[in-house]
């Protein structure tokens, strides 16, 4: 049975699609019978000529609610021309929204984490040369029709122990694309791996997905695990920058301090650049120290706003502004470069609360900070209140949305600001990126080689960068 994996996001993102390549490891090892490929950063046009050619039975998806809207509209197109291929779409958006199925052209989702609930429906398809809508009505995790009715499952089921998964299957990756240069500037120009070390978030922001796909159950994978992953990554694929990528990689202080003595134990042990995201309120000296020692050279902090009222409204009173204060100092303490990811726009925000904002990035991590403005993402507070406010639709995603980069005046979510006050302040706050110091500017310029150089003649990265600098510009400045 042939099985193809599709990566939809052409050139939109420098990172790879971790869960895909985490799903296509896990059926590839328990499904002997699967003939499957993997299709990553190559173009529309091309992808049809591929299907065209390899004549799949399934073609899986993944998608989030900021592209569901172009993987629906492609998805269509492929059903329009190969009737008879089954589509399955499978990510956080129908995890988080699953009405978006009635109208869209797929014949099966999968909600929640996909492993255990794909392979059973691979498998069952395999065993019954099609589909047995009896047996499928066991598979937890599941929806797809009969007739009418849409059959909603609910969330698959969970992996108990994330060791048992295999090690993402990046030997499907079109790798030629993420060995290129990073656009970043932290910490030079050579391309970063990623991986992620956990699964879930014990917190419920109300503006975060997160704890309703995985309801605030946090599993996590060995320190053992970690550095094998990480070994991977050295050797095999010839990265000297990691980023994990989980939102809680510091609060397992046990793990931590595993991950580093058996990182010592390795011959490359300090030859790696590390980049971590950080929780501020479980920041502390230990953790400064131990991420130091394990050669992190940049931490992230989900600060989100500098008003107290406002981080008590989107965090549930759980964290203060002074917590993210103490931990970008202490990380600074250790030569560790702290930062910050900001939302603008928030509920009941006032143009005060974002001047406060502004003060705080302007203080303390101008050099390193991002700015969104505040979306309503799918079974979240925020989004339940975007609803109630009229300000969007249930169907809002399955329309085309401005880039999450830009921002949006017609879906600010304060009704304590106007449209023009909100654009005023968020690119105030945004021109603090351009603000920077000639020294500052000088020091990355340096970090640039020959090798960086000569990839201007590389027409893959040539395109990469045509691709992503409109985005890279917009987050930025």
């Amino acid at each position: 049975m042939k099985l193809l994996l599709v990566n939809p996001d052409y050139m939109r993102y420098s990172s790879p699609p971790l869960g895909l390549i985490s799903l296509a490891a896990y059926v590839r090892r328990e499904c002997s019978f699967l003939n499957m490929k993997f299709i990553d950063q190559i173009p529309k046009d091309e992808i049809l000529k591929q299907i065209k050619i390899f004549s799949p039975k399934i073609i899986g998806f993944t998608a989030v609610s900021e592209n569901y809207h172009f993987v629906k509209k492609f998805a269509k197109e492929i059903k329009n021309n190969f009737p008879n291929i089954l589509l399955v779409l499978g990510g956080v958006h129908i995890s988080t929204s699953p009405e978006s199925f009635k109208d869209s052209p797929f014949d099966f989702a999968v909600r929640g984490e996909g492993e255990i609930a794909f392979t059973k429906l691979l498998k069952s398809i395999n065993k019954n040369k099609g589909i047995n809508k009896k047996e499928l009505n066991k598979i937890k995790g599941l929806m797809f029709r009969e007739g009418d009715k849409i059959i909603d499952l609910g969330l698959s089921e969970f992996v108990d122990k994330l060791d048992d998964l295999p090690i993402p299957a990046r030997d499907l990756l079109n790798n030629s694309y993420y060995s290129l240069p990073t656009i970043s500037t932290i910490g030079g120009f050579d391309p970063a791996g990623c991986i992620i070390t956990s699964r879930g978030c014990p917190y419920n922001c109300r503006f975060c997905s997160s704890y309703v796909m995985w309801k605030r159950r946090i599993r996590f994978f060995s320190a053992e695990r970690v550095v094998k992953e990480v070994e991977i990554l050295y050797k095999k694929y010839n990265y000297r920058k990691i980023a994990f990528v989980d939102d809680v990689f510091t609060i397992n202080k046990p793990r931590l301090r595993k991950i580093i003595s058996i990182l010592k134990t390795k011959p490359f042990f300090g030859k790696i650049r590390f980049f971590v995201l950080g929780r501020a309120d479980s920041f502390d000296e230990e953790t400064a120290k131990l991420l130091k020692e394990l050669n992190v050279i940049s931490v992230t902090f989900g600060i989100e706003s500098g008003s107290q009222k406002t981080l008590t409204y989107l965090k549930q009173g759980r964290i203060r502004v002074e917590d993210g204060i103490n931990a970008i100092k202490l990380a600074k303490k250790y030569g560790i470069m702290g930062g910050g990811f900001f939302m603008l726009g928030s509920p009941h925000e006032t143009i005060e609360d974002m001047q406060k904002t502004y003060e705080f990035i302007k203080n303390y991590c101008r050099n390193d900070f991002a700015i969104h403005q505040t979306v309503p993402l799918p079974g979240t507070e925020v989004w339940e209140y975007a609803l109630k406010n009229n300000i969007i639709k249930k169907d809002f995603y399955d329309h085309p949305q401005k880039d999450f980069v830009d921002i949006n005046s017609d879906l600010l979510l304060s009704k304590e600001v106007s449209k023009e006050e909100f654009e005023k302040i968020f690119y105030k706050i945004k021109s603090l990126h351009i603000n920077k110091t000639r020294k500052e500017l000088l020091n990355k310029v340096k970090n640039l080689r020959l090798k960086h150089l000569l990839l201007f003649f590389n027409p893959i990265f040539r395109k990469k960068a045509s691709k992503l600098k409109y985005r890279v510009f917009k987050k930025f400045f």
